[in-house]
């Protein structure tokens, strides 16, 4: 039996090409440049030998669901331009791009003589520092053993104040830019400061080589943290009214089907994208698969808005076109000889939710709500109307 319904299939899709070569060649002047012809045209006979079914766009209580394209992206605090404190000339760097780092991590070093002269300076004040404490000491005996001048101590304690703020100031300079001012003060004088990171991720570019002069605000590398991605969806402003923070969402890699995320709404924007029209919306991601995910990937989100009453068609009414969703819609009805022609149009949709085998549809060009659609077999057609473009 499987053996002469597969004959029966085969035999009908030569009588649809059949008839419909004569229409091809009247419009191959006028399509050459399409892939896919809008219309279609079969008879009732070529109809049922195939099993192609008629109906009505039904409603249906599904969950709905809001298809978005967008991006996903880190928080500004979430990346960072790593840069040195002071100027200078890139003597090593011990990263390349693509390595995981720590917050803190020593990256790269920089030389600067200037590094020489503030840690001399640092040793300079330490002494003057010790000078003065002694010299305060030394009046405060004096003044004790009668000797000694109120007016001199008291200017002795002033100096010993100024040179303490001095070498306070000095170490933090060093702290700052990496150099233990305990180290300095045992002799040990450096000449290159250690540039770490501030926040953990992956190097994800590298802006200098050894050798390169760079000063303060020259940014040496990028850090990102992609631990914490998250995806800005792109919702038009119909369906921006259905969107709520804590709604789940589906994510589908652009460009790795095969990685599926989720995820929930954690804000919508208030503001209308010029370009696009389109209106921003952010969402957290959970779950599994979380770590194979890096800022800049584009994403499809489904987000799910809860269940409602939708306009749907059967599974097996809807047929993938490049990318793209059609359906096909009875456009007339002629009588041709003894046989009755029907005219089918070819109409894009959007989909949405899918459920027991109906899936949400919305037409992106107006339809007449009575409209007759192929309800089943549309495969069918689809193949025609390529048979037709190619042609």
């Amino acid at each position: 039996m499987k053996t002469i319904y597969m004959t029966i299939m085969a035999g009908a899709l030569v009588i649809l090409a059949s008839c419909t070569g004569n229409k091809n060649a009247e419009n191959q002047n006028n399509e050459t440049e399409e892939q896919h012809t809008e219309e279609v045209e079969l008879t009732q006979r070529q109809m049922s030998t195939v099993g192609i079914t008629l109906g009505k766009v039904k409603k249906k209580e599904l969950g709905s669901v809001i298809r978005a394209n967008g991006e996903l992206k880190l928080n500004p605090q979430d990346k960072a331009d790593i840069t040195s404190l002071i100027g200078g000339i890139v003597r090593k760097i011990n990263v390349i791009e693509g390595q995981q780092v720590k917050a803190g991590q020593t990256v790269a070093y920089i030389e600067n003589m200037e590094i020489v002269e503030m840690q001399k300076n640092f040793l300079v004040a330490a002494k003057e520092k010790e000078t003065a404490r002694l010299e305060q000491q030394r009046q405060r005996t004096l003044l004790a053993q009668g000797a000694g001048v109120e007016k001199t101590l008291q200017q002795a304690v002033a100096a010993y104040a100024a040179a303490q703020a001095r070498l306070t100031g000095l170490r933090h300079q060093l702290m700052q830019i990496g150099i233990s001012p305990k180290q300095v003060a045992e002799g040990k004088i450096v000449s290159q400061v250690p540039v770490r990171t501030t926040i953990p991720g992956v190097v994800s570019k590298v802006s200098v080589n050894t050798g390169t002069y760079v000063d303060a605000t020259t940014p040496l590398m990028q850090i990102a943290d992609n631990s914490t991605v998250y995806a800005s969806l792109n919702v038009f402003e119909r369906n921006i009214s259905q969107i709520e923070v804590g709604q789940d969402v589906d994510f589908v890699i652009t460009n790795s089907p095969n990685i599926r995320v989720k995820g929930k709404v954690s804000l919508v924007n208030r503001s209308m994208s010029p370009d696009t029209k389109a209106i921003a919306v952010h969402a957290q991601i959970t779950g599994d698969n979380a770590d194979r995910l890096i800022a800049g990937m584009y994403i499809t989100g489904l987000i799910h808005t809860g269940k409602k009453e939708v306009s749907a068609l059967p599974d097996d009414a809807i047929v993938s076109v490049e990318g793209k969703k059609f359906v096909f819609i009875l456009d007339d009805r002629q009588a041709d000889g003894k046989e009755q022609m029907l005219h089918f149009k070819r109409m894009e949709v959007i989909t949405g939710a899918s459920e027991l085998g109906y899936t949400q549809v919305d037409f992106v060009d107006p339809v007449d709500a009575d409209a007759t659609v192929v309800t089943g077999k549309a495969f069918y057609l689809a193949s025609m109307a390529a048979d037709q473009g190619e042609h």
